[in-house]
């Protein structure tokens, strides 16, 4: 069974290698100029760029040949192929994925995964797992449904720059958070974006997000817990150590934010997915 996904999964080049992931690229557009995810742009290329700019970068769906050159080369593998891609409710990438399948002859099932960057991308891995295990196309999507239905993804913000940029918060409000040194959280629910929590201070947003993961009230020794930093590797690594001190979990794994989610969360941004 092939696995293909989009580039807003977050998940690093060698672990897509390893598992043969085959990865469909979105797209951004960062004054005037067009780059494909990951083809000719880089995370660290990403928020150089996006740091310079006075707008915000603008993202979007992946080109219907980009689809169909991803099928071709699944059905080239093998007979069955399972794509996972970023929520519908936040992108038009699914639906066309959905649209250059029905050009297909191979059997081709496309799964919402209602969610974003490593909500993409642990969701990915667990099909993976499970394909490893033999488990059947059916039973995969079955397990998915759970999966990610009792999934938590909650990203802390440390600006509201980019909100600024992209015309949903202006300038005054903008300066009386940093004044007030506030801190928005936000979580994906039902596969969309809503605010969580406004919080003073970013060691006590990093605490909330902490009781959050607790209150899963669960074993995490079986489980990965995700991280994805907007270039702030040093915040994303110290909430790595604290997970791991309080949780235990089987791994954690920690990477950059992409374009994708990364245009809306802004520099310092941080999401973790349990």
């Amino acid at each position: 069974m092939q696995i293909i996904t989009d580039s807003s999964c977050d998940l690093p080049k060698e672990i897509l290698e390893e598992n043969n992931i085959i990865v469909v690229p979105l797209n951004i557009e960062i004054d005037g100029e067009n780059y494909v995810d990951g083809i000719n742009l880089t995370h660290e290329e990403f928020y150089k760029k996006m740091r310079a700019s006075e707008g915000l970068p603008k993202t979007s769906q992946p080109s219907p040949q980009s689809y169909v050159d991803a099928f071709k080369k699944a059905a080239q593998r093998t007979g069955e192929t399972l794509c996972i891609h970023l929520s519908s409710k936040l992108s038009g990438t699914m639906n066309g994925a959905i649209m250059v399948r029905e050009m297909m002859e191979k059997k081709i099932e496309v799964f919402d995964s209602l969610s974003g960057s490593m909500g993409v991308g642990m969701q990915v891995l667990k099909a993976c797992e499970m394909r490893k295990e033999g488990a059947s196309l059916e039973k995969i999507i079955e397990k998915l449904k759970e999966y990610r239905d009792e999934m938590r993804v909650v990203v802390y913000l440390e600006t509201l720059e980019n909100a600024v940029k992209g015309g949903r918060v202006n300038r005054v409000k903008e300066m009386v958070a940093n004044l007030l040194n506030l801190k928005a959280i936000v979580h994906v629910e039902e596969g969309y974006v809503k605010i969580l929590k406004t919080i003073r201070g970013k060691k006590r947003a990093t605490n909330f997000i902490l009781e959050q993961i607790a209150e899963k009230n669960m074993d995490f020794k079986d489980r990965i817990i995700g991280i994805t930093h907007c270039d702030c590797i040093e915040d994303a690594l110290a909430l790595k150590e604290e997970i791991i001190k309080r949780f235990s979990p089987a791994e954690v794994l920690v990477t950059t934010m992409g374009p994708v989610i990364g245009t809306h969360s802004g520099q310092g941004g941080l999401l973790v997915c349990f």
